[in-house]
């Protein structure tokens, strides 16, 4: 890919500024979806300490903007119960899983998310993850989870022969051509706004393909196609 952005200038660019300008073009790929690419998605595991109730930190590249999933694993002391996914829930419907009075130890309803703030210096933020409802607490042993979330950044790829970006192959020629809408427009090289939208409209003619919401979406979809038809049914 560096060697095929270089040859669309004959003035050269070096290898390092395009390689700059084809992360920057992957980051701005990684923009284009609202609900996230199936190549952001990383899995890790989270343990919830014996005791009571208490924060357990998300990784530093957690992105609270996309979909998460969490889940016990066979390692949880109550796995026999509790091996099933544990539903996410906005904060004001998280703090209603306190309807639940009487649940056995580990048997979590919901778990959702906030920020932890260093206001003294050097400022800073987390993101920490909690359960509900209290009464699955204390635990008798810690218990592990396996968690999926959609990743915020990727590290700067560098030039090397066995490095590449983690999109399927239909993106390649799209990153190439963002990166040298980038490098044009920075340069004042005119032509780069027509690149640019070329690069884009081909991304969204293959988007709904790596989303990794589209089964969710397809579902929405069902569900509106389904109301309509009973609407339509009704005002026959």
């Amino acid at each position: 890919m560096v060697t095929r952005l270089r040859r669309k200038f004959p003035i050269g660019v070096s290898t390092t500024d395009a390689m700059t300008f084809l992360n920057e073009a992957f980051r701005k790929l990684n923009q284009t979806s609202k609900g996230g690419y199936i190549w952001q998605i990383k899995h890790t595991t989270l343990t919830a300490p014996a005791g009571v109730a208490t924060d357990i930190s998300l990784p530093a590249d957690f992105d609270p903007g996309k979909s998460a999933w969490l889940r016990t694993t066979t390692t949880s002391p109550t796995a026999g119960v509790t091996l099933t996914t544990i539903p996410y829930r906005s904060p004001q419907d998280f703090y209603l899983q306190e309807n639940f009075t009487s649940m056995g130890v580990g048997m979590f309803s919901a778990w959702s998310y906030k920020p932890v703030f260093t206001l003294t210096a050097p400022t800073s933020y987390t993101w920490a993850l909690n359960l509900k409802p209290s009464s699955a607490y204390p635990l008798v042993a810690n218990m592990v989870f396996d968690f999926a979330y959609h990743s915020v950044s990727f590290p700067a790829f560098t030039m090397a022969a066995n490095v590449y970006f983690p999109t399927p192959d239909q993106f390649d020629s799209l990153i190439v051509d963002l990166a040298e809408a980038e490098y044009s427009r920075i340069y004042g090289r005119a032509g780069w706004e027509k690149i640019q939208q070329q690069a884009m409209q081909g991304i969204m003619e293959i988007i709904d393909t790596y989303r990794s919401d589209r089964w969710d979406l397809a579902g929405v979809s069902d569900l509106v196609i389904q109301a309509q038809e009973r609407t339509s049914d009704k005002t026959k």
